[in-house]
């Protein structure tokens, strides 16, 4: 039950749905004693109240992502009439930046790269749209708008940039370090990602302001 401190539960609190989510499940399985790090804070299976008050940044993360998500298809809409414009703007924002990023490092770098690598979308991509976005893309145009030092820095690529030859990672495929052409391959996946996130954060901006 919630601690005194904490209050009442918020009405809109649902524990079935918070007890079906991935980082409750990885919560469940830890052993007494245990550290698990969310939304920038360690929770401590078996601390009291450790597990109340992870339900409810879980429940609060997947409340901001609803909210996210109805803001993305206002802003979608806007910008669908005058789409290649809009993409192009768009792209730009997601670069923009990106050279005085590169070889920067620094914990300022990292934690926003870990946020926005981390952090899951609030939508789904739709095929199609996808298709239309990336599909003329070349690797030539990926290298010249990516962000380099914000992909190297994410939790993703320093846990692959750790293993030995021959190991595998799983990042939305299989990886196998060592293998030729698997490093340029993780770190464009990962660029995608982070670019779509961008993207959508600008779309949503405009929507805003």
């Amino acid at each position: 039950m919630p601690g005194p401190r904490m209050g009442p539960r918020p009405s809109d609190f649902n524990e079935e749905v918070v007890k079906q989510a991935p980082t409750y499940l990885r919560w469940a399985a830890l052993k007494k004693g245990q550290k698990l790090r969310y939304a920038c804070r360690d929770f401590i299976k078996g601390k009291a109240e450790d597990e109340e008050r992870l339900m409810r940044r879980i429940m609060i993360a997947r409340r901001n992502n609803l909210r996210d998500h109805e803001l993305l298809k206002k802003a979608r809409d806007v910008n669908l009439p005058g789409s290649t414009t809009s993409s192009k703007t768009s792209s730009a924002a997601a670069s923009k930046g990106s050279g005085n990023k590169r070889g920067r490092g620094g914990k300022k770098a990292a934690a926003k790269a870990s946020a926005e690598e981390a952090a899951p979308p609030a939508v789904e991509p739709v095929r199609k749209r996808i298709r239309a976005a990336t599909g003329a893309i070349t690797d030539a145009e990926v290298r010249k708008e990516m962000d380099l030092g914000a992909v190297v820095a994410t939790r993703s690529y320093k846990t692959w940039d750790a293993l030995a030859n021959g190991k595998e990672f799983t990042y939305n495929q299989r990886y196998v370090k060592g293998k030729e052409g698997h490093d340029w391959l993780l770190k464009k996946n990962i660029w995608r990602r982070m670019r779509y996130r961008r993207m959508n954060k600008v779309m949503v901006e405009q929507l805003k302001g």
